[in-house]
């Protein structure tokens, strides 16, 4: 872990074992398109989503502990939100084809 508050990460849980899994967790619900929570001229200097995920960790803007998105229930919501989208795509194909 370079990232330079990690003294202040690790103060948010009891080892480094959990930050390595929260840290880990929050990468992976960025992946999946979860919104970040860093203004976008910090989240534009870094593509590592690992980092991304310590830097929104050290804002303190994230819960560290039992109130974490379920993964299965955020990605069932990503899942359904993707389908949404693409309905709503092809609908929209649909209707120019109409005309």
């Amino acid at each position: 872990m370079a990232e330079k508050d990690i003294d202040k990460l690790l103060s948010l849980t009891d080892s480094k074992y959990r930050l390595s899994v929260v840290t880990a967790k929050r990468a992976i619900q960025l992946k999946s398109g979860a919104p970040s929570v860093l203004a976008p001229d910090v989240k534009a200097r870094t593509h590592n989503l690992v980092t991304q995920a310590m830097r929104e960790l050290a804002t303190g803007k994230l819960t560290v502990g039992e109130q974490l998105i379920d993964e299965s229930r955020f990605q069932q919501d990503y899942q359904r939100q993707k389908q949404a989208q693409l309905q709503a795509q092809l609908t929209a194909e649909r209707e120019r084809e109409r005309d």
